[in-house]
């Protein structure tokens, strides 16, 4: 037995020593640089230019290597200039393979180069320093291969790129990407879909006239690649990245690892897939300059995604911080899950189960739904379910600045649920149910991408008050006058001059339908309100409007023509047992007449501004009431005035009611050229009588109205002043009514006095003809007196 382990090692000992030698043998009897040649006239063939600058040699450990010294490739020289250096390395190995070796063929299994620098560089004109490689032409046809597809197989057990540099400048966009510290190393890198491993590490620059990026990058994966080079597959893909981003405005830093298995197929069209992804470890910082900061952290993303295949679950969660000048920081958890499903074209996305949700100022938002899109034609549908949130605290909390309006709690509750569909020409939100604080909002609305196109609604409102989402009326400070007093401020002379909105008007495509069961706005409280609008190449149209406003209900119709320079206005109105007061008071509007009354209105002007509006309207109203009160003025104290004086009594200005009440009251006012004219009023002021006419002129603001009373001899007890003169009964009795609106006082009506001269001239005429027929009867008597008193009468009467 030891005698054969003896000569057992004596034969492995000499079966190593012949191997040495023969490898020895080979090292002496193959010169590389016999390649030297064939290597630089493949790059000839190929249009590089190789330089060779030291001789090659063999390493034999640990397995048969060529190594190469200091080299570099080139482009050949153009006429106008000299050849251009594309790439330099330090050192470079070839391990090669043995048998074809001995057979003086090079088949390289193996690659590793050291301090490599590759320089690629774009010219203004947009040409490569690299373009001419590949593009030799040859005037012969290359002969067909002989070899056999085993011989064709690419395969390199080993390759290492390491300490190396590759420079792109591009003169013509002004990019500039420096990749440092390459390293790349691959085992066993087969061709024909075997699995081997791949790692690539380096640092990244990135620079133009905006922007500047410096990133790190680290990839561990294991590659599957075909012979064709249109099929991949990763697996145990494991990426980690750092950059740094950052331009005039602010800088942005990110970093992340990636772990990752995909599939892309490009034969025919990318076709890609992701049965497995986890974004870990990911924060995000953005920073402005103007001090404004977001930060995502704890970032993770996992998923499958697979375009063509089953629907893959997608989820994301990160902690989110913002801040900004000026304002308190935010700090959230932000998560979102959806299955998404593509298909294979990558033209069809379908999102079922999405949950959106973040917590801003204590208040979570949530939203949920369900989509899907088509890409190409475009088309998408979603429903959306954003849950009831306080929209005042979170734009508080983000500092946002809302609107003004009168109620401070306005916007607390806000949420909406719809679907929404549509294409490149059409939005169409159905099946709309809104929160907007106590309100609910529901119906459909139809949205049209383009200019002209028709824009539908078709929406019900339970109950809303508008003035709580209006800015509060501007506090009018009015300077005091000479008595003490205070005058409203008239408006400036040239805000009645603004042009009506016209191109906006003209503009308007629109069919709305609206109702509510309840709205306030200006504070007139509406119900049952049904509002039919439509608009179309310069005519908008309000018809019908009705509905009860305090009950009352009423009628409208509108129309607005503004496709000439001045636009024309038509509006039609009704109403019965409107009450007067509350909507003049409500209009903030002097509330000089109150009360229950049909009003019926009539209406047309036309004009390019306000004031042109007012200058030109026409029409008439029409109002009939059992009960009116006119305020501010007594009708009653001017006539016992008038009473006073003739009666040579005094006469106390005190203590009398500043209002009128008129009973039976039938008015119409007749609008010409923007004066109102008093035809028709007829009504009773206690025991009086009423007539009247006058006008009311609003382009001045101010009325000018007689009213002529007239008291029946069995009313008179019923006056707060006792008549003792006969002659003030059953005649009429002048009452001039003049003032500016905003200037309307107990002294705005007063009697007309000339009554007590035409009452004197009536007492002496009466006594004229009193002793005048005392005079005929004592003189003349009989029948000749008769006919004296017929003549005299007739000649006093001229």
């Amino acid at each position: 037995m030891p005698s054969a382990l003896k000569y057992t090692l004596i034969g492995l000992l000499s079966v190593v020593i012949l191997a040495g030698s023969a490898l020895a043998a080979l090292v002496f009897w193959v010169d590389p640089n016999t390649f030297k040649g064939e290597i630089e006239k493949l790059a000839a063939d190929q249009g590089l230019i190789l330089h060779l600058d030291g001789d090659l040699s063999w390493q034999i450990f640990p397995n048969i290597q060529i190594a190469v010294g200091e080299a570099s490739l080139a482009t050949p020289a153009s006429s106008d200039a000299a050849s251009a250096e594309i790439v330099r390395f330090t050192q470079a190995q070839l391990a090669v393979a043995l048998k074809p070796l001995l057979q003086k063929q090079l088949v390289i299994q193996g690659v590793k180069l050291s301090g490599l620098n590759a320089n690629l560089m774009v010219d203004k004109n947009g040409v490569g320093n690299w373009s001419k490689i590949g593009n030799q032409t040859k005037t012969a046809e290359a002969a067909p291969s002989e070899k056999n597809s085993a011989t064709q197989d690419l395969g390199i057990q080993k390759l290492q790129l390491d300490n190396s540099t590759v420079h792109y400048v591009n003169a013509q966009t002004g990019q500039d990407i420096l990749l440092e510290n390459l390293a790349l190393s691959g085992e066993n890198i087969q061709l024909n879909n075997t699995e081997f491993p791949l790692r690539l590490s380096s640092e990244i620059h990135f620079k133009n006239a905006q922007q500047n990026l410096a990133a790190d990058i680290e990839l561990n994966t294991k590659l599957q690649i075909n012979d064709t080079l249109d099929n991949f597959m990763v697996n145990d893909g494991d990426i980690r990245l750092s950059a740094e981003h950052s331009n005039a405005q602010a800088k942005l830093s990110a970093k992340t690892r990636l772990k990752l298995t995909a599939t892309a197929n490009m034969k025919d069209a990318l076709v890609w897939s992701l049965s497995n992804l986890d974004v870990q470890d990911t924060s995000l910082q953005y920073s402005a300059k103007d001090g404004t900061e977001l930060k995502l952290k704890s970032l993770d993303l996992t998923g499958t995604l697979q375009p063509g295949g089953e629907p893959g679950l997608l989820r994301l969660q990160s902690e989110l911080s913002y801040s900004a000048p000026k304002q308190p920081a935010i700090n959230t958890q932000v998560t979102l899950a959806s299955t998404l499903s593509i298909d294979s074209a990558l033209n069809q996305i379908n999102s079922s189960g999405t949950v959106f949700t973040t917590t801003i100022g204590n208040e979570t938002i949530s939203i949920k739904g369900d989509a899907k899109a088509t890409i190409e034609p475009l088309s998408y549908q979603a429903s959306v379910l954003l849950s009831p949130a306080n929209f005042r605290k979170i734009a508080n909390t983000l500092a946002i600045s809302l609107p003004e309006m009168a109620e401070a709690n306005s916007l607390s509750k806000v949420g909406v649920n719809a679907t929404i569909k549509g294409d490149d020409k059409l939005i169409v939100i159905s099946g709309l149910t809104a929160t907007l604080d106590t309100s609910t909002i529901s119906g459909d609305i139809s949205l049209p991408l383009g200019e002209g196109k028709l824009t539908k609604l078709a929406l019900n409102i339970d109950k809303i008050n508008v003035d709580h989402y209006l800015p509060l009326p501007a506090k009018e400070t009015a300077p005091a006058n000479s008595k003490g007093k205070t005058s409203a401020q008239t408006p400036s002379p040239s805000s009645d001059e603004i042009a009506l909105p016209r191109d906006m008007l003209n503009s308007l495509n629109i069919d709305a339908n609206i109702g509510a069961g309840e709205l306030i706005i200006s504070q007139l409280p509406f119900k049952n309100l049904k509002l039919k609008l439509s608009a179309k190449q310069g005519i908008t149209q309000l018809s019908p409007v009705s509905g009860l406003v305090y009950d009352s209900p009423f009628k409208i119709a509108a129309e607005i023509d503004t496709r000439a320079t001045a636009a024309k206005f038509q509006f039609k109105a009704d109403s019965k047992q409107l009450p007067i007061g509350k909507v003049l008071t409500a209009l903030e509007i002097s509330q000089e007449l109150s009360g229950l009354s049909d009003v019926d209105l009539n209406l047309s002007t036309s004009g390019a501004t306000i004031s042109g509006l007012k200058k030109n309207l026409d029409g008439n109203i029409v109002l009939a009431a059992q009960q009116l009160r006119l305020n501010n003025m007594n009708i009653e104290r001017a006539f016992c005035q008038l009473v006073n004086r003739l009666q040579q009594e005094t006469f106390d200005p005190n203590n009398w009611p500043l209002y009128t009440d008129l009973k039976d009251t039938t008015t119409k006012i007749v609008i010409t050229k923007g004066i109102a004219k008093i035809e028709q009023l007829n009504a009773g002021v206690t025991k009086l009588a009423l007539r009247g006419d006058g006008k009311v002129d609003l382009t001045s603001d101010s009325f000018d109205v007689v009213l002529n009373t007239r008291l029946a001899q069995a009313d008179q007890d019923a006056m707060a002043c006792k008549i003792n003169n006969e002659k003030l009964l059953n005649r009429d009795i002048p009452i001039r009514c003049k003032a500016s609106f905003d200037s309307v006082g107990a002294t705005s009506c007063l009697p007309d006095f000339r009554v007590i001269e035409d009452i004197a001239k009536e007492k002496a005429k009466n006594k004229v003809e009193e002793k005048a027929q005392e005079l005929i009867d004592r003189k003349m008597g009989g029948e000749n007196g008769e006919a004296a008193k017929q003549l005299f009468n007739q000649f006093f009467k001229k």
